[in-house]
């Protein structure tokens, strides 16, 4: 599998602007590519200003760009929105493919240092989706820290950890030792995805957009503090190939 990492700073809670800048950056990934993974709350930067980034027309808006982009780009694309639903706001990471199916996993631990749970409701289930031929586990920033919900199985392992963040350069080698040991622990591709730059709270990212393999080893590293989209591919029968050697996932209950 073909994989993009597309690392920006997104304009604070403009989804119009973002959404016009990330269309230029991805033209480029147009039948180049099988999966575009961007960072948490794309679209606004992580807001809590719910009653803003939540509208209908945005939300609206930004499900239909990713349709879009999912069709020219020939692409599964994931993102994560801030959105509204049946009186809840979630924090939900989007998997949309190039004919329209659409998958969620809503963000399941909030991030209790900040406003995050005084807003959003978290998330109940573990998710997986199937893409061409790979299983893959979505998770969102502040979810990394909790080895359970990441936990692998003995019987259908999932084969990619897909990690969208917003993630504060402070803590950059908490980010980069966490995903790191996710991959090690449960034998698969652990791919994070960050964004760059100052956002409305006065928070500072450098990216450090990465892949692990299941070796702890880098497979790629995005540069520290620019915009820009990393691709790699990744390969299935690697993956399983060690596994079979190496089967740790046979000792999970």
């Amino acid at each position: 599998m073909i994989v993009s990492l597309v690392q920006y700073a997104p304009l604070w809670e403009d989804v119009a602007g973002n959404l016009s800048r990330l269309s230029s950056m991805m033209q480029a990934l147009v039948g180049k590519t099988d999966l575009i993974v961007l960072p948490e709350m794309f679209p606004t930067g992580f807001s809590t200003n719910i009653d803003h980034i939540c509208s209908e027309k945005n939300i609206s808006e930004v499900l239909q760009w990713m349709r879009k982009q999912a069709t020219s780009t020939g692409a599964m694309i994931a993102g994560s929105v801030a959105i509204k639903e049946n009186g809840h706001f979630y924090n939900r990471f989007y998997l949309i493919s190039p004919d329209g199916d659409t998958g969620h996993y809503d963000k399941n631990y909030l991030f209790i240092m900040s406003d995050e749970p005084k807003y959003f409701t978290a998330g109940k289930e573990k998710k997986e989706f199937e893409w061409r031929g790979w299983k893959i586990r979505p998770i969102l920033c502040y979810d990394l820290r909790f080895p359970e919900l990441c936990r692998n199985s003995r019987t259908s392992p999932y084969d990619l950890l897909l990690c969208a963040a917003s993630w504060p350069a402070v803590r950059s080698d908490v980010w980069l030792t966490l995903l790191k040991a996710r991959a090690i622990e449960n034998l698969c591709y652990a791919v994070g995805v960050n964004r760059v730059g100052e956002d409305g709270n006065g928070l500072l990212h450098k990216g450090d957009s990465i892949v692990y393999g299941p070796k702890g080893e880098i497979i790629a590293q995005v540069a520290e503090n620019e915009e820009t989209i990393a691709t790699i591919e990744l390969s299935l029968p690697e993956i399983k190939a060690f596994r079979k050697k190496f089967p740790v996932l046979e000792n999970i209950n």
